[in-house]
């Protein structure tokens, strides 16, 4: 039979109460996201939640990835991803040996799954998957998979290339990339990628260096510093291009660079340098006694306050009810007079064993990352070279490194609107020339201006009412800056008038502002990269006797470093996976271990509640069946 509102299409039966607010509910959103507010509301709602609330059908374009598994099945509701996520969550490993198993035989890092899936928004790639492809899960995290990128000089960033007898780059040690190299050998691999301008090194960065040759050079630190901010990953940086529709790669050489080693001789402890902080921002939260003001005057509705208002009828209103002027005053003088907090001020207010603070998460994620790096360098003569010279060139590179070249500015002066309306009649010029003549001819010239602009249009607006163009008239009239201005103030004044504010600043981005790039440890396989460096500081003395050419025979610099803003987990991840991104990554069909429950003051009660909380709800359901 036919289908009304009133009967449900899937059981043909009249709709609950509940389907019937459900109903309500659909309308109301479908008109709500048709409007201009309704959209930038739905697009907050993405970017809090991540909750796609016009494509629940998995389209999903804006590529905000809900975890939607079919039609109108968020996360929460998703059946596969419980049992997923259950399943992982049940999940024994077996005991790690230290010599493992047969070679191509590991446990570990071969249970590969798909990674997450985006889709792409850009013009010309609409609807394009977007996805890191197949990645192991974590031998530590059951609800992450792996993305190693390998080191700076693999250009394929693909791990899962297997050898011959089967391994991965996730299961073998690979001996070329951890032996300890010489700086020809580091001069070669990283001068071999014809493509690169940034990660590279010369024979002049080690000459004169302290520890060259000393300390082996898998313990090597470098500098660099570039023209415009720097990412992590300097060997194959990338930006948008033209059009603004595809990524392309980019040449970015740095500028200047400087070599020296970990180790306590040098300066630089390893545990000072591979070192940060991170956290949350909590804030305390206690529960008090709210003062409210009596609302009793509100009761009285709206005739009540018409009679407040109004002295005769409120001299009425007190003899009525049998107060004199004075004591109608003393009732409005101790108006919002709270006794207890003059009479007695040590009073409290509720039971006195109670436990009244709580920690609230507070906006924003906490990062710290600050260290200084120790450059020395010897005086040394090579064959055609003077020793000084060279110094002195070495001095002029930390400089190039650390500082800027700069002309003195005495200041300036900057001029802002100050609301004036137009500028005084008469030509100023002509008046400090001392052409009175000329400026009196101004005055007059501006004058009639004035009182053209003030008649424009009658004349055609006259005519349109003669012919009962009322239309025409108005037409006419319409370009009258005089009537533009009398009548449209007024309505200004009446209505709404702007603001006069002026232009707000512009959202930060987010993207590095820092030019400097640090390297740690061996370049062809180093423990971390950092880009977005700022440096604060650079302190350079010169030690020991006098060498060739009357020179100190020692140089230091101390460099001191800090982020160009805090980095997130992904992040911090980077620096230790080439600068290529998080190391964890999700799972396509595993609950998001980065959805987390932040509850406020109010337990959420002025959020709907935790239960709204819809990528928690899998290990939710998993906690309270």
């Amino acid at each position: 039979m036919p289908v009304s509102t009133g009967y449900s299409p899937e059981t043909g039966k009249p709709k609950s109460y509940f389907d019937k607010l459900q109903d309500k509910a659909n309308s109301a959103f479908k008109t709500t996201k048709e409007s201009a507010i309704g959209k930038g509301f739905i697009s907050a709602v993405k970017n809090v939640t991540g909750l796609d609330l016009e494509n629940l059908d998995g389209s999903n374009p804006d590529g905000v990835h809900s975890g939607s598994k079919g039609k109108k099945k968020a996360v929460g509701k998703n059946k596969k991803t419980e049992d997923k996520t259950q399943a992982r969550a049940a999940a024994t490993d077996t005991p790690f040996t230290i010599l493992g198993a047969e070679p191509g035989k590991s446990k570990y890092y071969s249970d590969i799954v798909d990674s997450e899936t985006y889709k792409s928004t850009q013009p010309g790639t609409e609807g394009k998957k977007i996805t890191v492809g197949p990645r192991p899960y974590s031998a530590f995290n059951k609800y992450s998979l792996i993305n190693y990128r390998g080191n700076p000089l693999d250009s394929t960033k693909d791990g899962f290339v297997s050898d011959v007898k089967g391994n991965t780059v996730y299961q073998k040690i690979n001996i070329k990339d951890l032996q300890n190299p010489t700086v020809t050998q580091i001069i070669e691999r990283t001068s071999a990628l014809t493509d690169n301008y940034a990660y590279r090194y010369q024979y002049s960065d080690f000459a004169l260096a302290k520890y060259y040759g000393k300390i082996p050079n898998n313990m090597l630190i470098t500098l660099r510093r570039f023209s415009y901010p720097a990412a992590d990953d300097i060997v194959t940086p990338q930006a948008l291009s033209a059009d603004g529709k595809t990524m392309e790669k980019i040449q970015q050489p740095d500028i200047a660079r400087a070599v020296t080693w970990i180790g306590e001789a040098p300066g630089n402890v390893l545990g000072e340098i591979v070192k940060f902080s991170n956290g949350y921002s909590w804030k305390d939260a206690e529960s008090t006694v709210q003062t409210l003001n009596s609302q009793q005057g509100a009761s009285s509705g709206k005739f009540g306050s018409i009679v407040e208002g109004n002295k005769v009828l409120s001299a009425m209103a007190n003899a009525g009810a049998g107060r004199d002027a004075v004591a109608a005053n003393a009732n409005k003088q101790n108006a919002g007079f709270d006794s207890f907090s003059a009479t007695y001020p040590n009073h409290v207010f509720g039971p006195m064993n109670v436990i009244k603070q709580v920690l609230v998460r507070e906006q924003g994620l906490n990062f710290s990352q600050e260290f200084k790096i120790k450059f020395e360098y010897e005086l040394r003569a090579f064959e055609g070279a003077n020793p000084k010279i060279m110094m002195l060139d070495q001095l002029a590179n930390i400089l190039a490194l650390t500082y800027n070249n700069a002309p003195f500015w005495g200041g300036s002066v900057r001029y802002i609107g100050d609301g004036s309306v137009a500028k005084p009649l008469g030509n100023l010029s002509k008046l400090r020339e001392g052409d009175y003549l000329g400026f009196a001819g101004s005055i007059v010239d501006d004058m009639g201006k004035m009182f053209k602009g003030a008649g424009a249009g009658f004349g055609g607006a006259a005519g349109a009412l003669m012919n009962g163009d009322i239309g025409g008239a108005l037409g006419a009239l319409k370009d009258n800056k005089f009537l533009n201005n009398l009548i449209g103030g007024m309505a200004m004044d009446m209505f709404n008038t702007p603001q006069g504010g002026q232009a707000a600043a512009s959202l930060l981005t987010g993207d590095p502002t820092g030019n400097w790039h640090l390297t740690v440890g061996n370049p062809l396989n180093p423990i971390m990269v950092i880009g977005n460096l700022c440096m604060t500081d650079c302190e350079i003395t010169f030690e020991g006797g006098m060498g060739i050419q009357d020179f100190p025979e020692h140089m230091t610099a101390v460099i001191s470093l800090k982020p160009g803003r805090p980095r997130d987990k992904a992040e911090i991840e980077s620096m230790f996976n080439s600068g290529r991104g998080r190391f964890y990554v999700q799972p396509d069909d595993v609950a998001d271990i980065n959805k987390t429950v932040d509850v406020n003051e109010y337990g959420n009660k002025d959020r709907g509640g935790a239960g709204k909380d819809t990528f928690v709800n899998n290990f939710r359901k998993l906690s309270n069946g």
